[in-house]
């Protein structure tokens, strides 16, 4: 039995609202990003490499093509953004909530996921190359065609979830299907 992933520790109050619209990689990499509310701001193709967030809660956000490389995510919730084509590639995140996000082929090679929740998102095409999880789990999430389906190990998710996936998680352990013999 999995265990269950540690929640994120974001204060109750305190978190500092930034304005809308877009953020660039230089705010972002100068000091990375503590205690902080963002609402419909786009990171849309923002790069930066050795980026901090910590306790910042993310809430439709526009993201498509970000790339935070090598980067440290704790103590995050993110909802309803849009994060397809995104780049995390060697990073880590700890006690992050993904809640109905767009995550299509986002890149997650070598990132390290401690007590991440991924809850009705879109992972189509998402690349878990030598990635590690622990304490996770994946809810109401699709995942066709996600590459590096055996690097789910460490997560959790429910039955129905499981059966959906049943032949992804099939072909990734390398066990052919057969089709069903018509019948005589």
């Amino acid at each position: 039995m999995a265990r269950e992933p540690l929640p994120p520790r974001i204060p109750a109050s305190g978190l500092e609202p930034l304005p809308g619209g877009v953020l660039d990689a230089d705010l972002l990499a100068a000091d990375g990003l503590a205690d902080a509310l963002l609402e419909q701001v786009s990171l849309a193709n923002v790069r930066a490499l050795h980026v901090s967030l910590h306790r910042v809660v993310l809430r439709g956000c526009r993201m498509t093509g970000l790339q935070l490389a090598e980067s440290t995510f704790r103590d995050m919730t993110i909802d309803d953004c849009r994060i397809d084509l995104a780049a995390f590639r060697v990073s880590r995140f700890e006690r992050v909530v993904f809640r109905n996000c767009m995550l299509q082929e986002a890149d997650f090679v070598e990132a390290r996921l401690d007590s991440v929740v991924f809850e009705d998102c879109d992972l189509s095409g998402a690349d878990l190359s030598h990635a590690t999880f622990s304490r996770s789990q994946l809810r109401g999430c699709r995942l066709d065609g996600i590459v590096g389906a055996e690097r789910l190990r460490g997560t959790a998710m429910p039955w129905p979830d499981i059966v959906g996936f049943a032949g992804e998680l099939a072909a990734a352990i390398g066990i052919a299907v057969l089709e069903d013999e018509p019948d005589s």
